[in-house]
């Protein structure tokens, strides 16, 4: 049962909270941490919190030890220094005071950076804060150095960490790196057996759709029939096991690089796991493997309708006079009655589209049923590769170590090993025959189509070759020579999940491979001969090493020590960035009057100064507007004006409020409400002062009972321990529980160790939710009032950034595409640097949004479109991603050298649109009215892609005829064999795949651009209605 589950972390902190307990009651161990034992519970609960697992409990132990050793560290070098101004200037003087300040204004920006750029190092950060804040606001007067004022506070530190991270040790559960890392390669494994079925049948299986009699496609009841079937099949389960797979393969990535990191033990597998984790992530990537129902949200939906009306079909478009001449010519010998039907089949085409495809408008699934042949091999295909999945799953941990083998186990190895090679076999063997198989795709072109001899309407050819109706909401405008659309579209959809079934069989085999090649598990003889040698395994240098084995550096130089094929990189800069790279000639002025000048000049522009003035420049920008530097100042300037009482004279009342209060709570209070953004300040204020007042109330009544009993206090404190771990460790809202323990300690036992000085409990309860009070209100007054960060801001600014960069990944991928060679090469260094930039952003948008759900606005938000954006951004990166693996496969010459003008229009379709949504988003400005639509240069795409697959079955045909013909004769010059042609199909079913790949990636563009409508408005100059 679940509440069994939660027993043994409840235990761990509620003995923790024992132990902490009574180190603060017995006295001769109190009074080794002095003035301050009583926060041994308080710094554990805030910094070394056990939460049942051992891995993040060590480091949570090291970060919270070193920040505050190092906290300490510099506090009592700025008392040295205070010390030495007490002595020469007096005791409580204001230049020891000014120390003190300054010391910890300089502590707390360095601690507001850190926080600020790494959220890992939030418990480092803020307990390098804490202690200090107590023990530079509380020595004004100090003249000498004791040992104390480090032991003590060093004393708190050490007990806070070690004793949640012995009773964590000691009764938490004990899986290693190597087991967690194991798990999760097996759940990948597993969870891609289950989900791959799934996803076939659901995608690849027997039509859902009812078949309509000829002309009921175009009735509304139709329509309507078939959108609601389209809503009834969403496939729940598919999609959650989709997800599942996303988050295990993402964890997947950090918890092997802690494993290879940690354990000296993988030196024979140490270069095998990397190549098994990216193969595990290539396959959680295929489109086979990714949630299928990708229906847009609500809010994208109604974008759509307002943005993409419905509206009368236009005029077709007129295309220039060089357009209309002949793509593809071949100078292939074959009869005169081919080249005919090639020149008429080679010749462009007009198709128009007179509204917007919308991304749901079809099925969501492809029959098979009409390819029987196909339909088997497909699942012959499937059933192997879960097979294989399920071998190398049982190899694994043999080979890295992952259990103990025993002998009996040792022999299922073996077994386990041969079960891999034979599934590697039959998958070969597979692998061969589906591809194969796949040119029956091909065979639905019809090469008797022209314009004398086709007198049937596409309509009908639609109806007589698949049986399916035409879509609803696409029409033509075009000549009776060009098919039904639902037809190519059910093609190219058939072509894109076929080259995704066949890269995922291409990524088992090679996983399989790299399992069989992996030699068997041997512990190291020497554990910490290993650890130093693990150290220089795999390392590489941060220098680039190019196609011709030269090194290339990544420092800026000057334009005639560039090759000339990199200057042409650089023809695009801004002014400042393209200056560094061109020579400087000297001045010709030669008057002695100009000397000056001319001497001035010379040194202010050389290279290397320019280099620095734009260095610098470029600096404080950064500075200037970096978010990291605004935190790291709010949080200073906060805690030094809210300490501003700590520096006055001794005689000043507000002095004495500041230590007869302890204000050194007030300072911490505003430290840990203040957040990064307005919404996370509110939230956690709220929380702060409710569980600062429950807590003074619980103490009050405590200490009201318990009076100065020990085992009274340890007794009723660890009674009160047992809710607040259970609200940190379970509960929605974790700051509630802290915020009330965090009051108690004091509360109960500052009159227990002598410290209350003559003030009664009810003073104390009452001191201590006013200190943290006055502290929190003055956090949310900063981030509200004086200097507020709105997640919506931020939120736009992130959403920017992420368009910026799918911008930047589709430029280099558009570079790599449109370059003049035969062969696509890439480098995919740079892709995967942009694809983990493109992640975080991701992952802080999604932040962002969830922090808007917690904030009260005057004025509506549409937080669920905010998410569906983010979603939409996430399936382009997807999408862009099996472009980029689809574009090996697809006939270069043909479909892109070709037709670059096509190409060309369709990139710079693409990235007008894409920069135009980063641009809003970004200054949060309405959108043009009228934008480019990359439909239209994608569907003379589609032609090319379908002219030439009727000239490849055309070469087929006329082989075919030939090898009839002559029979054992000489086969004609230029026509393929039989044999061969499989090969040629298959990349003309990968160019269909990429169009169909391009065709989504428009739905896509669509709905975020219709999203920026909607939000942001449009800058109309015609009107529609």
């Amino acid at each position: 049962m679940e509440w069994i589950a939660r027993l043994r972390p409840l235990g761990i902190a509620t003995l923790t909270a024992f132990l902490c307990f009574v180190s603060a009651a017995v006295k001769p161990w109190a009074r080794i941490s002095g003035e301050w034992g009583f926060l041994v519970y308080t710094s554990s609960l805030i910094f070394f919190f056990p939460r049942g697992r051992i891995s993040p409990q060590i480091e949570a132990t090291v970060l919270g030890i070193s920040g505050g050793t190092i906290g300490i560290g510099w506090s009592n070098g700025t008392l040295a220094v205070a010390a030495w101004c007490g002595r020469r200037y007096g005791a409580d003087s204001n230049q020891a005071r000014a120390i003190l300040s300054v010391g910890l204004a300089l502590l707390c920006i360095a601690s507001g950076l850190i926080r600020s750029y790494s959220r890992r190092f939030n418990t480092f950060s803020k307990i390098m804060l804490f202690f200090p804040i107590f023990m530079l606001t509380s020595q004004q007067s100090i003249l000498h150095m004791s040992a104390s004022l480090f032991l003590e506070q060093f004393y708190v530190i050490i007990f806070s960490g070690t004793l949640p991270l012995l009773v964590t040790v000691v009764f938490a559960p004990h899986h290693s790196l190597s087991h967690r890392c194991g798990s999760e390669v097996s759940e990948s494994i597993k969870s891609i057996c289950t989900l791959l079925p799934l996803s076939f049948h659901h995608i690849l299986g027997d039509g859902s759709l009812p078949v309509t009699e000829e002309g009921d496609s175009e009735s509304p009841i139709s329509a309507k029939r078939l959108e609601a079937q389209m809503q009834n099949i969403r496939p729940t389960t598919q999609d959650q096991l989709a997800k599942k797979l996303k988050a295990i393969t993402s964890n997947l990535q950090s918890s092997s690089s802690s494993y290879l990191r940690t354990t000296p033990r993988v030196e024979g597998q140490f270069t095998a796991l990397p190549a098994v984790v990216k193969a595990l992530q290539r396959m959680a990537r295929n489109p086979l493997l990714g949630p299928t129902s990708h229906i847009p949200g609500e809010r994208i939906q109604a974008a759509l309708h307002k943005s993409f009306p419905p509206s009368a079909p236009p005029s077709p478009r007129r295309r220039h006079k060089s357009s209309n001449q002949p793509i593809h010519k071949r100078d292939n010998p074959v009869s005169s009655e081919v080249d005919l039907n090639m020149e008429n089949l080679t010749r462009r085409k007009p198709r128009h589209l007179t509204s917007y495809n919308l991304p749901r408008d079809f099925s969501p699934n492809v029959a098979l049923s009409s390819r029987p042949g196909l339909k088997d091999e497909s699942h012959r295909l499937l059933l192997t590769m879960v097979q294989a999945l399920h071998s190398i799953n049982q190899v694994l941990p043999s080979k890295f170590g992952w259990s103990v083998v025993t002998l009996t186990d040792g022999e299922a190895d073996v077994v386990s090993s041969v079960n891999l090679q034979e599934s590697k076999r039959f998958l070969e063997e597979e692998l061969l025959h589906i591809q194969r198989t796949l040119g029956s795709l091909l065979g639905d072109v019809d090469l008797d189509q022209s314009g004398a001899s086709n007198t049937t309407s596409p309509s009908n050819i639609a109806h007589n070759r698949l049986g399916s109706p035409v879509e609803h909401h696409v029409t033509f405008s075009e000549t009776p020579e060009v098919k039904s659309v639902l037809h190519n579209r059910d093609r190219y959809r058939l072509a894109f999940y076929m080259t995704a079934l066949l890269d995922l069989a291409r990524d088992v085999l090679s996983l399989t491979e790299t399992i069989l090649n992996i030699p068997d598990y041997e512990r190291s003889s020497s554990v910490w001969l290993a650890s130093l040698r693990l150290l220089w395994v795999n390392r590489q240098d941060e220098v680039d090493i190019a196609a011709d084995g030269k090194s290339v550096e990544n420092d800026l130089v000057s334009e005639e020590e560039r090759p000339v094929d990199e200057l042409k990189e650089y023809q695009d800069m801004d002014f400042v960035t393209a200056m560094l790279h061109q020579s400087h000639s000297a001045s010709s002025i030669t008057g002695p009057k100009h000397s000056i000048q001319r001497t001035w000049k010379l040194l202010w522009n050389q290279h290397r100064i320019v280099k620095a003035r734009v260095i610098l420049s470029r600096t404080m920008h950064t500075i200037k507007h970096s978010r990291h530097v605004l935190f790291s100042i709010k949080l200073a300037g906060g805690i030094c004006l809210l300490s501003v009482p700590a520096w006055m004279p001794s005689d000043n009342s507000a002095r004495q409020w500041y230590e007869s209060s302890r204000g050194g709570w007030m300072v911490v209070s505003y430290m840990f409400v203040l957040e990064d953004t307005t919404g996370a300040i509110l939230k956690v204020g709220f929380l702060r002062g409710l569980g600062t007042l429950i807590g003074a109330i619980v103490g009050y009544v405590c200490i009201v009972i318990a009076k100065k009993n020990a085992y009274g206090l340890v007794v009723l404190a660890t009674a009160c321990s047992v809710p607040i771990s259970y609200n940190v460790l379970f509960a929605s809202l974790p700051g509630l529980g802290v915020a009330t323990g965090i009051t108690l300690p004091p509360i109960l036992f500052i009159p227990y160790l002598g410290l209350a000085e003559g003030q009664s409990d009810f003073y104390l309860a009452w001191n201590r939710f006013v200190d943290i009070m006055i502290g929190t209100a003055a956090a949310v007054l900063v981030g509200t009032w004086i200097w507020p960060v709105h997640a919506r801001v931020q939120y736009f600014r992130a959403a920017a950034r992420m368009l910026a960069h799918l911008t930047e990944y589709y430029l280099r991928m558009s570079r790599d595409l449109v370059r003049s060679s035969l062969v696509y090469c890439v480098d995919d260094k740079q892709y995967e640097q942009l694809e983990a930039k493109l992640r975080r952003d991701v992952q802080l948008a999604r932040a962002l949004v969830a922090v808007q759900r917690q904030e009260v606005s005057l004025l509506p938000r549409p937080i669920k479109l905010y998410s569906e954006i983010i979603d939409a951004s996430e399936r382009l990166l997807e999408l862009l991603i099996e472009i980029r693996i689809l574009r090996f496969g697809v006939p270069r010459k043909e479909t892109v050298l070709d037709v670059l003008p096509i190409r060309r229009e369709l990139i710079s379709t693409v990235l007008i649109n894409l920069w135009s949504c980063s641009h809003a988003f970004g200054s949060r400005s309405p959108l043009l009215q009228f934008l480019p639509s990359p439909r239209v240069p994608l569907s003379e795409l589609m032609d090319v892609t379908e002219e030439h697959a009727r000239h490849l079955l055309a070469l087929r045909k006329q082989a075919a005829n030939s090898r009839i013909g002559n029979e054992g004769n000489v086969q004609a010059p230029g026509v393929p064999s039989l044999t061969g042609s499989y090969q040629a199909e298959l990349a003309v079913l990968y160019g269909m795949a990429e169009n169909e790949a391009l065709g989504e990636m428009c739905s896509i563009l669509e709905e975020l651009v219709a999203a920026a409508r909607t939000l942001f408005g449009t800058q109309a100059f015609l009107e529609t209605s």
